[in-house]
């Protein structure tokens, strides 16, 4: 044996001790690549969701803040002056503004008046005049919106979550809601983030409801003002809005958001990417405590073998970089197993929510990063036992 060990001859002895027990290998690497396959899909699907957060933040846009009535002494909702969606208008730096009513109490939707009143199909009834499309940025599917005569007539316009769900895949038809039928006058397209007020609501028209139900249980009160702030404005715009709503009262307003739902579904995905993190540095524990192992079991195993090349003059570094690189290779296999299932996994997670696939470069980088680090560390001890077997007591084993 050469009295110098060459990189090549290290990846040659390390790929046979490697492939000279496949089933030993595979079960042994199995522990590293089910750690990589976690940590690149979970961190793999949490960037995929934001990725597709942003994309719906983006699209309805980033200047949008609603106000609601707050809550009172009582605990009881406090109802927003008639006056506070024209005060806000006026304030500068709003560009436009729409206002949601209360809609009827019990209200449903349903596709004919002979579905039990019970199966709405987690369907609502919201109430909104005409210059809520526009401030909330919402698109016509098909048919058309609310205008000064439609919004006193018995119909609704549909979005787009309660259209397919009723069956509804353009205007035209009726559908029965509140105990009568009102005309299909126009289908909404998906709304992104704002999908929680309209996608799954089949909308009336606010004069039309008040007509109809009067003033009973808050009717025709004031549920939600949507408020659009110039580009740019919107931190500015929404430090004011509670006073402007109410002059005499800003704390019984509440103010909100889509910044708010982004920063909040951010936290969730956090967690959720430290929890994929925690499980994944647990199974590459796991195969590292697999990999030491299995390096210890072969330096008894080739006893005769480490006695055998210090005879013929490896030195005892030689040996230990031997069996370093031996779970170095081993851990390398298992990482690059768990960095293609992990991939894979993250792909069908993704597309399964209809997501684009956004996986992060410095996971892709850690995976195998990791594998390696790991297989270096597992194959230390065994290394360094095998370094210091006497070349005569390893001989006699054989």
């Amino acid at each position: 044996m050469p009295r110098r060990l060459t990189p090549a001859d290290l990846l040659r002895t390390a790929g046979l001790g490697v492939t000279g027990r496949p089933q030993r290998t595979g079960l042994a690497a199995l522990g590293v690549a089910l750690g990589i396959a976690s940590l690149v899909a979970l961190t793999g699907a949490a960037a995929s969701n934001h990725a597709e957060l942003l994309r719906a933040f983006d699209a309805l846009g980033a200047d949008l803040a609603v106000v609601r009535p707050g809550v009172g002494p009582d605990r009881e909702p406090v109802p927003l002056p008639d006056a506070a969606p024209e005060a806000i208008a006026r304030h500068d730096g709003v560009d436009l503004v729409g206002v949601f009513e209360t809609a009827p109490p019990g209200a449903d939707v349903r596709r004919t008046d002979l579905v039990p009143a019970t199966e709405t199909g987690g369907l609502t009834v919201a109430v909104a005049r005409p210059d809520v499309l526009a401030a909330v940025g919402a698109e016509l599917d098909s048919g058309r919106w609310f205008d000064d005569a439609t919004r006193a007539m018995p119909v609704t316009v549909l979005g787009s979550t309660a259209a397919s769900r009723l069956g509804v895949e353009q205007a035209g038809g009726r559908v029965w809601i509140a105990g009568q039928w009102h005309g299909v006058l126009g289908v909404l397209a998906d709304s992104g983030l704002a999908g929680g007020v309209i996608d799954t609501a089949a909308i009336l028209g606010d004069r039309w409801v008040r007509d109809a139900f009067g003033d009973e249980d808050g009717v025709g009160q004031i549920a939600e003002v949507y408020v659009r702030a110039e580009p740019g404005r919107v931190e500015e715009v929404r430090e004011v809005l509670a006073s402007a709503a109410r002059p005499g009262a800003p704390h019984l307003v509440s103010v909100t958001g889509l910044s708010d739902l982004v920063t909040a579904r951010e936290t969730t995905d956090d967690a959720l990417a430290a929890l994929g993190l925690a499980l994944g540095g647990i199974a590459l524990l796991v195969g590292g405590v697999g990999i030491a192992n299995t390096m210890v079991v072969a330096v008894l195993e080739r006893r005769g073998e480490i006695g055998l090349r210090r005879a013929l003059g490896a030195r005892p570094g030689q040996i230990a970089a031997q069996f370093v690189t031996e779970a170095v290779a081993l851990s390398a296999l298992g990482g690059a197993a768990g960095l293609a299932l992990g991939v894979a996994a993250a792909a069908v997670i993704a597309w399964s929510s209809g997501q684009s696939v956004v996986i992060p470069q410095a996971a892709l980088l850690a995976g195998p990063a990791a594998s390696i680090a790991v297989g270096a560390l597992a194959g230390l001890h065994p290394a360094v036992r095998a370094a210091r077997v006497p070349p005569t007591t390893a001989l006699r084993a054989t």
